[in-house]
């Protein structure tokens, strides 16, 4: 479905779209609502950007390997995180954070923030000249489709966007 408000919006509200929608962006130490300023400890809010923020991060966390490499997490910090998950799956991320060290968890945070942005490709959802392509056009690197999506849930690219000659070249 296509929605015509976002249809006239710029690549920088775009790119913050994607930012908000993904969690890739660690929310702010401070923020300020009716004229107070709040100062945010561990993200764990119940409203606003920071509980997107967190619900991103809390299944990192929680899927996270012994073989994971992720930028600025070694493998000590690595085990640590794996060790003490069981606060993060309780909501007790003030245990998590004081177990595995407050810069270790600035660390680990800013880590999944890089994570969460290499799981879509920010450049086809933020550039307009990527985004507007005709219907059943090829891609001209990867051949696969361009095409709406009604039901991203049971869409499969390797199934539903590959064009049958793709499979029918030898």
């Amino acid at each position: 479905m296509l929605d015509e408000s976002v249809m006239t919006m710029d690549s920088d509200v775009r790119a913050q779209i994607v930012k908000y929608i993904i969690g890739s962006e660690v929310p702010r130490s401070e923020y300020a609502s009716e004229g107070m300023t709040y100062k945010l400890e561990h993200f764990s809010i119940p409203f606003g950007y920071p509980q997107v923020f967190t619900e991103r991060a809390k299944y990192a966390i929680l899927h996270l390997t012994e073989s994971a490499e992720m930028e600025g997490v070694n493998k000590n910090l690595l085990k640590d995180v794996i060790k003490y998950r069981k606060f993060i799956n309780d909501d007790d991320w003030g245990l998590f954070r004081g177990k595995i060290g407050p810069i270790r968890y600035q660390r680990l945070i800013k880590s999944i923030s890089s994570l969460n942005m290499g799981l879509v490709d920010a450049k086809v959802s933020i550039d307009l000249k990527r985004i507007l392509r005709l219907p059943s056009s090829l891609h001209s690197m990867v051949s696969m489709k361009c095409m709406e999506v009604d039901n991203p849930e049971n869409f499969d690219p390797f199934r539903d966007a590959v064009p049958r000659f793709v499979y029918e070249r030898k």
